[in-house]
């Protein structure tokens, strides 16, 4: 039977407090601190899951920079394209609770080497093991993390496993409070869609002004030029009948629509 130490206990302790304090700027960049800690990996990439009636998207792609291997966001969205080329793998998006898994365990040889995802990982990457962790809360997959070894650094033991998923449902807790998909978030959409008329992506940004983010970081977060931000922050004023982003929270706050969501 797998049991913690003095030592083990004190440690997980410690992440777990770290983890429930974090803010949602730095709440995924801890996790991988943590997580390095227990089950220490040489590449980690996280996604945040948006729930679609037939469909799961891979969104806000992260790579933990203190890695060995840090792959960009372009690379971390292809290897979410390829996975979903996969029903093996796309299947387990499905499941209705949270669970952690190596490859290893779950899939064949010959998947892990003649699938795109697979090759990708391996041929590109460098790294022969993986550990994934789906966290799941009220049917939704609030998001993804992947752990990645290089072949020297051996395949994740059952001890390590078996600390993930001591930790699983503390980060799967805290991960709802700040998926936009949560209680609060389906009503946030409703007054601001449904009241304001606003789209997906002015609802974004305007979650991202209820978290005191410049039209800078709104721009680099999405990808896009600041002058498009400002585009959008012109449309989201006139559409709530303000005149800036200062106002645009104050009738957020007002609507108890106010956003503070990864």
């Amino acid at each position: 039977m797998l049991q913690l130490n003095e030592q083990e206990c004190w440690q997980m302790s410690t992440g777990l407090t770290r983890i429930m304090t974090a803010s949602v700027e730095d709440f995924r960049h801890i996790v991988f601190e943590v997580l390095s800690e227990i089950a220490p990996f040489d590449c980690g990439v996280s996604y945040v899951v948006k729930n679609n009636p037939n469909q799961k998207d891979c969104l806000e792609p992260l790579a933990h920079p203190q890695a060995k291997f840090v792959p960009t966001v372009t690379e971390i969205f292809r290897a979410a394209e390829l996975a979903h080329k996969s029903s093996a793998y796309t299947s387990m998006e499905w499941q209705n609770k949270s669970f952690i898994f190596r490859d290893s365990d779950m899939f064949s040889e010959e998947f892990l080497s003649n699938t795109e995802i697979g090759r990708m990982i391996h041929d590109e990457w460098g790294m022969s093991y993986a550990c994934k962790i789906f966290l799941v809360h009220n049917d939704l997959l609030l998001g993804k993390f992947w752990l990645l070894r290089q072949e020297e650094s051996g395949n994740f033991q059952e001890k390590e496993l078996f600390r993930l998923r001591l930790l699983e449902p503390l980060v799967t807790r805290k991960m709802y409070e700040f998926h936009p998909q949560n209680d609060k978030g389906r009503y946030a959409k409703k007054v601001l869609t449904e009241r304001f008329g606003l789209t997906d992506r002015e609802r974004q940004i305007t979650g991202l002004i209820c978290r005191g983010m410049t039209n800078q970081q709104i721009a680099d977060k999405l990808f896009c030029a600041e002058t498009t931000v400002k585009k959008h922050i012109s449309s989201i004023a006139k559409k709530m009948n303000v005149s800036n982003r200062t106002e645009i929270f104050h009738c957020c706050l007002m609507e108890n629509a106010v956003q503070s969501f990864i």
